[in-house]
């Protein structure tokens, strides 16, 4: 009779990333980070790397934090308009990531991104970006755009009949 050997502690095998498209004025905020958590090209998203426990519903929360200490801004709720996985490892202790984008409306604050994380921050259109910028940017752009509800004008006359 064998006996089983006990399992060693798998080290983490993937870690998320949660990311916001702020949009405002048919502009984007784009940022350049002085450590990219996101592939490809000079620009980025803000966002961080969870390192909290599965379910403690922290994604929401910990990226409205990273908008607020990364930025300065205050945003509207978040919808999930983008998502893929990357090779690349923080510190060491993963294989893969997941990157989770969240499109969501400016609401305050003044732009002010925090020189210790970003080197710079600003609004661009959409129609600037170039070949230079993501596929993975492109697409969260897109289905932003096809998901976002418009703003209906108000009415002159009070309530729709």
């Amino acid at each position: 009779m064998t006996t089983p050997t006990p399992e060693r502690a798998q080290p983490v095998a993937y870690q998320v990333g949660v990311f916001a498209l702020v949009h405002q004025r048919n502009q984007y905020l784009l940022v350049r980070p002085r450590r990219p958590l996101l592939p490809g090209g000079h620009y980025g998203l803000p966002g961080l790397m969870l390192n909290a426990e599965a379910g403690s519903g922290v994604a929401e929360l910990g990226l409205r934090r990273a908008l607020l200490s990364q930025v300065g801004i205050s945003v509207s709720d978040l919808r999930l308009v983008g998502s893929h996985a990357a090779r690349g490892t923080e510190s060491g202790q993963a294989d893969a990531r997941l990157h989770l984008i969240f499109g969501t409306d400016y609401c305050s604050g003044i732009l002010n991104p925090q020189p210790a994380e970003l080197y710079s921050a600003e609004w661009m259109a959409a129609s600037s970006f170039d070949n230079r910028t993501p596929e993975w940017l492109h697409a969260a752009v897109r289905e932003y755009q096809s998901t976002a509800a418009p703003t209906p004008p108000p009415s002159v006359f009070g309530r729709k009949r």
